[in-house]
């Protein structure tokens, strides 16, 4: 990455909204794809110890971010499973959202959002989010597939600043239930 004091957003509003709505596109069926891509690709080469884990515990060979953008990708979490959950609800998540969660997620998921975002983990929009996406899928837990969608969304947006096997591992389980990755 530069070393420049303006840089821009690492993922411009057409990408990011381009991302965000594949992801609300997502069905149950999707979700479980990835996750047993995910639990496929685990115990291969490239992809070992890294497939089941979320960018920021799998990556750290990452590119150097200055604050505000490692606000901006931690922000991303978030956005990632709201739209998720607004596709698979078909809530508008962001109005009704705050209203539903209150206080720290449970279970595993939460779990999942204080190593991921320790920062953001009683942030009721996420909650609420990931509430209605367990909801909608129990009982099978989805930990994994939204570690799936999180590692492409990670790839979406530092593409040009990682190295393409890095790449390649983050958009794995992707491809390999899905397709092609959002652009």
């Amino acid at each position: 990455m530069s070393h420049s004091s303006e840089r821009g957003p690492l993922l411009f509003p057409g990408p990011r909204a381009a991302l965000l709505g594949r992801l609300s596109q997502l069905t149950i069926q999707d979700l479980h794809a990835l996750d047993a891509a995910v639990l496929a690709l685990r115990d291969e080469k490239p992809y070992r110890k890294r497939a089941d884990k979320g960018f920021w515990l799998a990556w750290y060979e990452g590119p150097r971010l200055k604050r505000a953008e490692g606000d901006e990708l931690q922000d991303l979490f978030g956005d990632v499973v709201v739209a998720i959950a607004g596709g698979l609800t078909g809530l508008d998540v962001e109005r009704f959202g705050a209203r539903l969660g209150g206080g720290q997620q449970g279970g595993a998921i939460g779990d999942l959002m204080r190593l991921l975002r320790p920062s953001s983990a009683n942030r009721p929009l996420q909650g609420a989010a990931i509430g209605l996406i367990e909801d909608a899928v129990a009982p099978w837990d989805p930990r994994l597939a939204i570690v799936a969608c999180w590692n492409v969304a990670c790839a979406v947006t530092l593409r040009k600043h990682l190295p393409v096997e890095v790449v390649d591992v983050l958009e794995g389980a992707w491809r390999r239930a899905i397709g092609e990755p959002p652009a």
